[in-house]
């Protein structure tokens, strides 16, 4: 094979495995659209809400900060659409997306309740995400609280009682 033949030969190769790779790209985008859909609004949610809780603690709010961690979490989760569409694929098993971005996203939906219970003057005290589907699992999660959070002193409340909550009652 001489030299010309050779070259020809890796460009079809090179050209093969760049299409096949953008093909692979556009398909998994095309599929996980709706995935980006929510994680936008999600996303929007929780600057939403971060912002009205950060007003609430009194501090300063910086437009271009609040930018860049926005436009952070937006590449973020194109990353984690892409890797969990990438898994889906690997392992031929199509729930490992749901899997991957119900972790993902179920974190983002922590970070929007608890700006708006801060907001509200509660906050939610040993929550764990998997606590979620405890009761299928037969999970204990019975050290979870919701408590209020006085405004001025920032001390726990019950939330039924009203009463101050000492540190050895957590």
């Amino acid at each position: 094979m001489d030299v010309n033949q050779s070259s020809t030969v890796s460009a079809v190769v090179q050209g093969g495995v760049s299409t096949a790779a953008v093909l692979f790209l556009k398909t998994s985008l095309m599929d996980m659209i709706p995935y980006l859909i929510v994680a936008a609004v999600l996303i929007a949610v929780d600057l939403y809400f971060g912002i009205k809780a950060a007003r609430k603690r009194k501090e300063t709010i910086r437009f271009s900060k609040a930018v860049r961690r926005t436009v952070g979490k937006m590449f973020e989760y194109v990353c984690w659409v892409m890797l969990s569409a990438s898994l889906s694929i690997a392992f031929d098993f199509k729930a490992v997306e749901w899997i991957v971005l119900g972790l993902v996203m179920g974190n983002e939906v922590m970070s929007v309740a608890g700006n708006y219970f801060f907001i509200h003057g509660y906050k939610i005290e040993g929550f764990n995400f998997l606590s979620l589907i405890s009761k299928k699992a037969g999970i204990d999660t019975s050290d979870i609280q919701v408590i209020k959070v006085d405004e001025k002193t920032e001390q726990p409340r019950d939330a039924k009682t009203g009463r101050f909550i000492k540190k050895e009652e957590k």
